[in-house]
């Protein structure tokens, strides 16, 4: 898979993005992989540090993470040779082009606080490509309605912080309905939802094309 035309780095990538999210998102990690069977294969659309599939490197098969910032790429690379994690391999490649890989060639495709940060366009390339490679498709991202203010304050600076580029996509993101409209555009069956982070994450878990025609 070479594509990768679309490369991003962000000032935060790499080690700012591992001391001070990855941590923050450890709950999410766990229940992700509460979803996920043992000896599974899974794609990480957006895996940044690679956190997520390290998390799950003891249970499942294989994991393979893509992601267009090659600061977070590298980051992951060099975190999976000092863990000695072997059944896990790293790509820097677009996910709203996954023609490379096979149809269903993964039990699950997941993404965890990306697909907010995508113009509209691109999320539902990417959302096609996850839902043709994957059996299943698990999505981790900001909560739709946004929560009340108070409880949100901290999605919105997060979102601001990370730049205009990218605050922008957000709110894109909250006004078209967020993940629900999404997937209710692709009719999806879903299975599964959860909410965390004090309601201002929701996971989502549906079924694919071999379970439902998508």
């Amino acid at each position: 898979m070479d594509s990768n035309t679309g490369i991003k780095n962000h000032y935060y990538d790499g080690w700012i993005y591992g001391t001070f999210m990855d941590p923050s998102l450890f709950g999410i990690r766990k229940r992700i992989a509460a979803m996920i069977p043992q000896g599974s294969r899974v794609i990480d659309v957006g895996c940044g540090t690679g956190a997520q599939l390290f998390y799950l490197s003891g249970q499942i098969e294989y994991g393979f993470g893509v992601e267009l910032s090659e600061t977070m790429i590298n980051a992951a690379k060099k975190q999976s040779q000092i863990d000695r994690v072997k059944n896990c391999e790293f790509q820097l490649a677009d996910a709203s082009d996954l023609s490379s890989l096979a149809d269903q060639s993964f039990d699950f495709a997941i993404s965890s606080l990306v697909i907010h940060e995508m113009p509209l366009e691109i999320r539902i390339s990417v959302l096609k490509e996850m839902s043709r490679v994957g059996k299943q498709v698990i999505i981790a991202d900001w909560t739709y309605p946004h929560p009340p203010l108070l409880t949100g304050l901290g999605t919105l600076i997060t979102e601001f912080l990370a730049g205009w580029e990218h605050f922008s996509n957000y709110r894109s993101y909250l006004r078209n309905g967020g993940i629900p409209a999404l997937l209710e555009s692709f009719g999806v069956n879903v299975v599964e939802t959860q909410d965390t982070s004090r309601g201002t994450i929701q996971l989502w878990r549906f079924e694919t094309e071999n379970e439902n025609g998508l």
